[in-house]
């Protein structure tokens, strides 16, 4: 018995001897490898207020050390000089490599009783900003308020001077100063107001409750215009109250697009009026939220709307990528309307199978899904068939001629002569949208002699 004890004994110590060495090896291993390292860059600006002029020091700090960065830098900003880590100056030309970079530079102002500062900080190119500070001494003026598009952090103010600081995630705030003193108030989840008058009306929408991820700074004007900046907004109280929803969910939309803000207005417009459920201005912002509407089953458009709203960062192509996962189909409904051209394009989808002609796959073949058609690109398909088209310019007349059969369709008459023998037909087969023609799948058969079959993952067309 004292020998199996011992026996016992002895094989777990050899067991724990293995397993410890086991784990001092895979952690030596570790330690050998180098870190990877996740860039995380901030930007501390700091704004000198000075008569006539504001003097800027912007720092960026976590820059990947490898990468060399291409600088934006604004229109008013004059006497540019940069500084690398090591506070060597900037050569002509590329930024140099390092995690930090410095600018210094002067923005000239003028006098007046406001101040709206938009794209006025430097941007590099592919930086992926996480967190920005802005810090803003006024030595110049005794009275007055300066606001951000980012939340306000701290105030400090001196027989000299006034201190601020706003600190946030948008990367370009804008920065706005009036000679008017004005009172902050902390409005719902996400949104800080500016007012004049202390007994000013704080405006809560429901509709916008699910934007509280993201911060919008408002300032209240005793005017009629709405004007939009970076994470800020400018909003006349005279204004009805649906105007102001309209414009407070704007501004938080625009400030998910970034730079692309401008680029994606007719979108954002549409992604707006899906929120305060009101008509867009614009022509096809409303064409766009009509396709929205008829192809979105009511949860449909609910989950939509949580998804762009809590999203920080927005582009057409996250849009598309969305939608296409809660209908099960591809789009590109958002990037052909960002495009430009006052028509909008209406909503469709194309089927993810691969089409098999004639036991070869074609590639450029996108089955397009319109209700409950299945359209098929009728130049690329008939040309995979062996056949060559020809479109009238009146697009009256459809001519698609192979080594075997030549068809004339008149669409006008709904008929269509065949090796000279003429054929009527009950409607058009071809339908134009988005520029291209297309050919509905029942058609292909019934005309064409097209043996059609189908899988899970495929599309066979066999002549």
């Amino acid at each position: 018995m004292k020998k199996v004890s011992i026996l016992m004994t002895s094989g777990l110590f050899i067991v724990i001897c293995v397993a410890v060495l086991w784990q001092w090896n895979a952690f030596s291993e570790d330690r050998g490898k180098p870190a990877e390292r996740k860039e995380e860059t901030s930007i501390v600006t700091s704004v000198k207020v000075e008569s006539n002029q504001l003097l800027v020091k912007q720092v960026f700090y976590g820059l990947e050390s490898t990468r060399q960065y291409q600088a934006v830098i604004p229109a008013q900003a004059a006497e540019v000089k940069c500084t690398d880590s090591e506070e060597n100056p900037c050569g002509d030309g590329l930024l140099p490599k390092g995690e930090k970079l410095q600018f210094e530079y002067i923005l000239k102002t003028g006098p007046g009783l406001s101040l709206l500062l938009n794209d006025w900080m430097i941007v590099l190119k592919e930086a992926a900003v996480n967190k920005t500070r802005i810090e803003i001494i006024d030595q110049y003026n005794r009275k007055g308020t300066w606001a951000a598009g980012l939340p306000l952090k701290g105030f400090k103010q001196t027989e000299l001077l006034r201190y601020y600081v706003f600190e946030g995630v948008h990367s370009t705030p804008s920065l706005y100063w009036q000679e008017k003193p004005l009172f902050k108030l902390n409005g719902q989840k996400g949104i800080d107001y500016y007012i004049s008058k202390k007994e000013q009306v704080i405006y809560e929408f429901d509709s916008l409750g699910t934007f509280s991820d993201n911060h919008l700074t408002v300032v209240i004007t005793e005017d009629q215009r709405a004007i939009h900046g970076n994470g800020l907004l400018l909003v006349g109280n005279m204004l009805t109250d649906k105007g102001i929803e309209r414009q407070l969910a704007t501004a938080f939309l625009a400030s998910k697009f970034g730079t692309d803000r401008g680029k994606e207005g007719w979108t954002i417009e549409a992604l707006a009026s899906l929120v305060t459920k009101q008509e867009p201005e614009t022509a096809k912002s409303k064409a766009m939220a009509r396709e929205l509407a008829n192809a979105l089953t009511t949860e449909e458009t609910a989950a939509f709307v949580t998804y762009f709203s809590k999203e920080r960062n927005l582009d057409v192509s996250l849009l598309d990528e969305y939608l296409s996962s809660i209908k099960g189909m591809n789009t590109k409904f958002f990037l052909k309307n960002s495009q430009k051209g006052q028509a909008g394009f209406p909503m469709l989808f194309t089927d993810s199978r691969s089409v098999i002609v004639n036991g070869n796959e074609k590639d450029e073949l996108e089955v397009v899904i319109k209700g409950k058609e299945q359209l098929f690109p009728l130049v690329p398909t008939m040309a995979a068939l062996g056949y060559k088209a020809k479109i009238g310019t009146d697009f009256n007349a459809v001519e698609l001629s192979s080594d075997n059969s030549q068809y004339s369709f008149n669409l006008k008459n709904k008929t269509f002569i065949l090796d000279g023998q003429s054929f009527g037909i009950l409607e058009n087969p071809f339908q134009y949208l988005n520029g291209e023609w297309y050919l509905e799948k029942r058609w292909l058969h019934a005309i064409f002699k097209v043996q059609i079959s189908e899988s899970d993952e495929r599309l066979f067309l066999e002549t």
